[in-house]
């Protein structure tokens, strides 16, 4: 899983006769549960569709990412002729969705890219007969509005906007015309079952290495969010091999969730300090 950043400890993998880290750094294994086969059966019944907008609506840690990386690499839907355009927004700093796509488009670097020129590029591909589906992952709200002009202006162009739950709201209000609603949903505990077994294998375990009480608390414990299940797991299988254990228990999971809990409320404690300014 392509996740936080997270360096483990690799001499756990010794300890569990494993190839690689199971759950973490492994962007060629995607794991498709429920919810990522319902959200992809959306998409493509969108790709379809004459719908111009879609928001797809994935909580923090969901595997949005993921589920977009695996997509692209699918280029396109089945037969359908569709060309798929991934843009991220990672933060301040980071380069516009505009510019992302105007790069995508054949304009390069070019930092004034204009929307008569993402016009003309577009009209191109809607010649060929070719429909295009720009997906903005973590979309600003400052770019749905004009994302979705390109949408009603070319025929063949629409726009998968991902967002949080908190900010759809918000989003659709400022793309100013009606969007189809897709959900990423949590993975149920027998997907999360499946998802540890699946991650342990591709990395060659050939035995169990978490017991079923351990499963569940995990799947407790994340709420079923594919990217916290990682990071629990991960951490998880380098506690229980320094600790010398044969399997891992739910009390390594409580212990490992328990240190994230602490160390996040650390964090936003520091974040929330402000200057003191001493009144005269």
């Amino acid at each position: 899983m392509s996740l936080p950043a997270h360096q483990p400890f690799s001499g756990y993998l010794h300890h569990w006769s494993l190839h690689r880290p199971p759950f973490l750094s492994c962007p060629d294994f995607f794991f498709s549960g429920q919810p990522q086969r319902e959200t992809l059966a959306s998409l493509q019944y969108f790709a379809g569709s004459n719908w111009k907008l879609a928001f797809l609506t994935a909580a923090s840690r969901s595997g949005v990412s993921h589920l977009l990386d695996h997509l692209v690499s699918l280029r396109g839907f089945g037969s359908s002729p569709v060309d798929v355009i991934l843009t991220r927004t990672a933060g301040k700093g980071s380069t516009s969705p505009m510019q992302q796509l105007g790069s995508v488009l054949g304009y390069g670097q070019c930092r004034d890219v204009t929307q008569q020129m993402i016009d003309a590029a577009i009209q191109h591909s809607d010649k060929q007969g070719i429909r295009t589906l720009w997906f903005l992952e973590n979309c600003p709200a400052s770019t749905i509005g004009v994302a979705a002009e390109f949408a009603q202006r070319h025929r063949n162009f629409s726009i998968v906007a991902t967002t949080l739950p908190e900010h759809r709201r918000l989003l659709q209000f400022n793309a100013g015309m009606c969007g189809m609603q897709i959900e990423l949903e949590p993975l149920s505990l027998h997907d999360t079952c499946s998802y540890v077994t699946a991650s342990l294998h591709q990395a060659g375990s050939t035995r169990s290495i978490f017991s079923e009480a351990a499963i569940t608390r995990l799947h407790d414990l994340s709420g079923g969010l594919i990217g916290e299940i990682a990071v629990l797991a991960e951490s998880a299988l380098t506690t229980a091999a320094c600790s010398g254990l044969s399997k891992v228990t739910p009390s390594v999971i409580e212990q490992i969730a328990e240190n994230q809990t602490l160390h996040r409320l650390q964090q936003n404690d520091e974040s929330d300090e402000l200057p003191r300014h001493r009144v005269a």
